[in-house]
């Protein structure tokens, strides 16, 4: 399974330090429930600190891509 890490997007390797964190994704009538899990790189981790942009700066998401089909002007 390849795990991407919520924080910074980048893959967490195999035997590198995880934190796995659960969310209750659906719950049943009989009070039963399914969970979603997510991972991060635990904190002082040296991938999401060097890839997580300056405290008060905005990641760089890079240009609109037109393939994604969506527009801002109406035609």
């Amino acid at each position: 399974m390849i795990m991407i890490c919520e924080r910074c997007y980048a893959p967490i390797g195999d035997g590198e330090a995880v934190v796995r964190l659960a969310h209750v994704d659906e719950t049943r009538p009989d009070g039963s429930g399914r969970w979603r899990y997510s991972y991060v790189h635990p904190a002082g981790s040296v991938a999401c600190d060097t890839t997580l942009p300056p405290e008060g700066k905005r990641p760089d998401t890079g240009a609109w891509n037109p393939a994604r089909g969506i527009d801002g002007r109406r035609a």
